[in-house]
């Protein structure tokens, strides 16, 4: 009986442990999903510059969904899955506006079967007989115009759906849309939502004119947005290559609304532009007929659209269905699948990266894509090869969207390109110094050389000059290839070691741009110690592993002399990462290119830092611009002296950093009574602690 209870009692412990468990990794997944979203979120919403697609985007976005679904007590105000733009800092000199009414986003589905039963499906079970009112889906920017009295008085970007950036300026030079209303009987407040874009005659137009000195602009929809957030005296003219159409409004007074369509029309009448290509559907097919007319013709109109935007036409219904802190539940965008061309595959380039990693790289015929010629694509690892059985000669298909680097989908297998193919050549010999490939388990190769390989040698100089690094001016990708080409400099110290002599060996360097290089091999005499780490390009070390390590070791003697136990004992750092620093610490050649680095420069430890300076482990949010310092600099500056630095305000906040034009960050910081210092404290202190 003992035995028998003892037992179920560990059973029931076992059980206990195991639901523990489950529990600490699945916050640490929804922690790491919110953080990716998040980040893409900064690169879309604010840099304008998203690296991934938008289906990616979704599954994202749906996983974490799934996630706090299970796991509701996990849930977080501030999740991906509740905000819609990016609450980060404006890079631009614009002012910050609130929107009467939050300026939402919108769901996307990409497909037919997702479409009914995401959107379709689950309104049909709450409202029957529904009309909807498909519209298209303009590539462009959205903006809010607030009317008062029938007088434009200010357009704000979506921003984070609140606060948007005031853009009214800008707004005021393009020709479509009126500083005052037409007709009669204007509400006394009216909030016009609608999308800014370049047609694709205009942006033709532009790239072919130049404007002088403004730059060449890869697609619509980033010129549309580089155009609107100009902050110099530039000619007028290149506003008026920007259009404008309405897809609806945010608050309104007076006036009420039975419909979609009816709302559309008063903007009409008022003078709003508004697209003709709205149409209004009860059934379900018609709705993807609309959808695949315009997916077929939409290389026809004047300018680029990606999908088309189903609404349910009837208001009261709309309200009935309500909204998430996302975006309306009564809406839906359908968007086009991503844009594909059809090419030839000419060859592929094994190249070797700074780790000694192989990557294939296809070179095709000249594809343009949204605006953008392509005629290369990478293929990450051999593994693609193989699942795409690729052979030189073959007619390959491109796909490009969210203006991200292109992919080979597939192989189009047609009777008319079964000629002239090729079988792809593995690689056995690293195509850079002659010495045998590694295959690990994964199938992924690697050339074991190290920097006795010239390939690897050059990417990792680039590593070692970059910003994060050594951050050495005028050392550029051209000038490290020739130098390591010509046997010039073979490793970090040869590269410090630069002299008059040795450059001027170098074809087409003047005595200028020598001594350029020269000065600033000359001023590099100090290096923080997380910089330094980051420096020796130890794979799998970022530059925030390399932030915790010098924190956690505080000397460079103590890093050395570590062993495999206490590196996986450093929080924030994982096995793989504590292996591969293991591994670099007990290479002799290693240990020798650091001591001859040392006999060149400094190390600035964090041991140094007094915990009397004001600074010191508080925790420091920065916002706005600065008259006498960089940001990156502030900020270089902030960590030496022991500060952790956030992108976010929050409770645990201690100071915030204010400069000029400050984000939303300085009313939250007066919301939470959060302390907050200007440039010239700033710079006083540093004097002090100097």
């Amino acid at each position: 009986m003992e035995k028998k209870n003892l037992k179920f009692y560990i059973i029931k412990l076992l059980d206990i442990l195991y639901k523990i468990y489950k529990l600490f990794y699945f916050k640490n997944k929804i922690i790491n999903l919110r953080r990716e979203i998040l980040n893409y979120n900064y690169k879309y919403h604010v840099l304008n510059n998203s690296n991934i697609l938008d289906y990616q985007y979704d599954k994202l976005i749906f996983k974490l969904k799934k996630l706090e679904n299970l796991y509701p007590y996990l849930k977080n105000k501030y999740s991906s899955t509740k905000l819609v733009g990016a609450r980060y800092k404006s890079l631009t000199f614009l002012k910050k506006i609130y929107h009467k009414i939050p300026m939402l986003s919108l769901n996307n589905v990409f497909n037919e079967q997702d479409l009914f039963k995401k959107f379709l499906f689950p309104i049909n079970k709450i409202i029957k007989k529904l009309n909807f009112c498909c519209e298209l889906k303009f590539d462009g920017i959205a903006i809010n115009l607030l009317y008062k009295n029938g007088i434009l008085i200010s357009a704000a970007t979506r921003g984070d759906g609140i606060i948007g950036e005031n853009i009214i300026k800008n707004i005021l030079k393009i020709k479509s849309i009126p500083h005052t209303l037409k007709g009669k009987n204007f509400p006394k407040n009216l909030e016009v939502r609608g999308e800014i874009f370049i047609t694709k005659k205009n942006f033709k137009k532009l790239n072919q004119q130049r404007f002088d000195k403004y730059k060449l602009f890869s697609n619509t929809r980033n010129t549309a947005y580089g155009i609107l957030k100009m902050n110099k005296n530039v000619d007028k003219k290149i506003f008026n290559l920007l259009n404008f159409y309405s897809y609806g409004i945010g608050f309104i007074d007076q006036i009420k609304f039975s419909n979609q369509q009816e709302i559309l029309l008063k903007l009409e009448y008022f003078g709003i532009p508004i697209s003709k290509y709205t149409r209004i559907y009860s059934s379900y097919y018609k709705i993807i007929n609309f959808y695949k007319y315009f997916k077929k013709n939409r290389n026809l109109l004047p300018y680029n659209i990606d999908g088309i935007v189903i609404k349910i036409n009837d208001v009261k219904k709309q309200n009935i269905l309500g909204y998430t802190n996302h975006a309306p539940k009564w809406a839906m965008a359908y968007k086009f699948p991503s844009q594909e061309k059809l090419t030839l595959l000419k060859k592929i380039i094994f190249q070797i990266g700074r780790t000694g990693v192989i990557t294939p790289i296809a070179y095709f015929n000249t594809v343009n894509i949204n605006g953008v010629n392509i005629n290369f694509a990478t293929l990450y690892n051999i593994n693609e090869i193989i699942r795409l059985n690729l052979k030189i000669g073959d007619h390959i298909i491109i796909q490009r969207c969210g203006d991200v680097i292109p992919k080979i989908t597939n192989v189009v297998i047609n009777k008319k390109f079964l000629k002239r193919k090729t079988n792809i050549l593995i690689p056995t010999l690293c195509p850079s110094c002659n010495s045998i490939l590694k295959k690990t388990t994964n199938n992924i190769l690697y050339c074991k050389s190290g920097l006795f390989c010239k390939d690897q040698l050059k990417a990792y100089l680039k590593h070692f000059v970059s910003r994060d690094a050594f951050n050495i001016y005028y050392l550029g990708e051209k000038l490290i290839n020739k130098l390591v080409d010509k046997n010039l400099v073979k490793n970090t110290v040869d590269l410090l070691n630069l002299n008059n002599h040795i450059l001027s060996k170098i074809d087409n360097l003047g005595n200028k741009f020598i001594n350029k290089i020269l000065q600033s091999l000359k001023n590099k005499k100090t290096i923080t110690f997380n910089k330094f780490l980051f420096s020796l390009g130890i794979p799998e070390m970022g530059t925030i592993s390399c932030y915790y390590i010098s924190l956690f070791f505080k000397t460079l003697e103590n890093f050395l002399n570590t062993n495999l136990i206490e590196l996986c004992s450093i929080k924030n750092i994982g096995k793989k990462t504590s292996l591969s620093i293991f591994n670099f610490i007990s290479k002799k050649d290693n240990i020798n290119i650091i001591k001859n680095l040392l006999k060149k420069i400094k190390i600035i430890y964090p041991i140094k830092i007094s915990k009397k300076n004001y600074f010191y482990q508080k925790k420091i949010t920065i916002t706005g611009k600065f008259m006498f310092i960089t940001r990156y600099n502030l900020v270089k500056k902030l960590k030496i002296l022991g500060a952790v630095i956030h992108t976010q305000i929050s409770k645990k906040t201690d100071l915030l950093i204010l400069g000029t034009n400050p984000s939303s960050k300085l009313l939250k910081a007066n919301k939470l009574n959060i302390k907050i210092i200007n440039e010239n404290k700033v710079f006083s202190l540093f004097q002090k602690y100097k």
